[in-house]
Formats: structure tokens, C-alpha cells, sequence
């Protein structure tokens, strides 16, 4: 069985202008309604699997759509890395695929250019994660090395809600 990395961009923020520090800028009006609208789909996309943890960067947009997402799908509260918000190495994300188990799903929620960076060194594929998008990785059931990770959906806000409105 094969173990799944989902990246997740947090939902839109305040604009810069509203906060000075980057790290207190807070999850819009807008951004908050999208992102509740959107988690239905979220969930469905995640399927049948065994187990869901979330991860998120300390910064405050993250950690709101990390714990709306919690919340919304009824999971454990996430737990926060500050690599996540610093675009720390690959290998700390290797670390994370290696305490899962098979059929476990870890969803990293940040913010760019880390997003597309770690999306690039886990399959080769270089995504530009739009606010509120994800894309889901799997991971081979075999030993985990230096292998590429099979890119199996990447969707945006707009296309979670589609899927919650069906």
C-alpha cells in the first residue's frame, strides 16, 4: 500500500497592506467562505484512506486553513513545522513520508514558492499552486529512497467546490 503527500496552498489572506508582519496576515473574509465551501471536495478527493494528518507552517494564513481543514473534516488538530513556513530541505518532508504508514495521507499546508519547489523535487513536475489549490503525491510501497512521487491530482479552490456541489 502506498503513502500519499498532499501540499496544500492556504486559502487567500488579508492584503499585505492590511498586516506589516507577513506572519500575522490573516485568512480573508473571502478566503475563509471559499475555503469552507471547498472542503467537502477536499474530502471526497481523499477518499477512503486509513489515516489523515495535517501539517501546517507556523504563519497565521497557514495555520487558519490548517485548522478550518481539521475542523471541517473532523481530524486531529495539526501540528506545526517551521520548515514549512522557511522552505526548509526536501528531507524534512522525507521524514514526514517515513512516520506515516501505508494508506496514510499527510497534508502539508504552506505557502509559495515552497509549494512548487517541493513539488518539483518530489516527481519533477513544477506546480504554481494557486491560494486554496493542492496537489496530491503518491509514494511507492516500496522503500521510499530517492524515488519520484506519481503527481495523482491537483486541483484549485473552484474545483473542490464543483465536486461539493454535485
Amino acid at each position: 500500500m502506498s503513502k500519499y503527500i498532499i501540499l496544500y496552498r492556504h486559502a487567500m489572506a488579508e492584503d499585505k497592506l492590511v498586516s506589516s508582519e507577513d506572519e500575522l496576515r490573516s485568512l480573508s473574509i473571502r478566503g475563509k467562505r471559499l475555503l469552507k465551501k471547498s472542503a467537502d471536495g477536499f474530502k471526497t478527493m481523499l477518499g477512503k484512506k486509513k489515516r489523515v494528518v495535517i501539517y501546517s507552517s507556523p504563519k497565521l494564513r497557514a495555520k487558519e486553513t490548517a485548522e478550518m481543514l481539521s475542523q471541517e473534516l473532523e481530524l486531529d488538530k495539526p501540528q506545526y513545522l517551521d520548515f514549512l513556513a522557511t522552505g526548509g530541505n526536501i528531507r524534512n518532508i522525507r521524514n514526514i513520508l517515513n512516520e506515516i504508514e501505508p494508506g496514510e495521507v499527510a497534508v502539508l499546508v504552506g505557502q509559495q514558492p515552497f509549494l512548487s519547489v517541493w513539488s518539483q523535487e518530489l516527481s519533477g513536475i513544477f506546480i504554481p499552486f494557486k491560494k486554496g489549490s493542492a496537489a496530491c503525491f503518491k509514494f511507492p510501497d516500496i522503500e521510499i529512497g530517492e524515488s519520484k512521487a506519481e503527481l495523482r491530482w491537483y486541483m484549485q479552490a473552484r474545483d473542490f467546490i464543483k465536486i461539493s456541489e454535485k
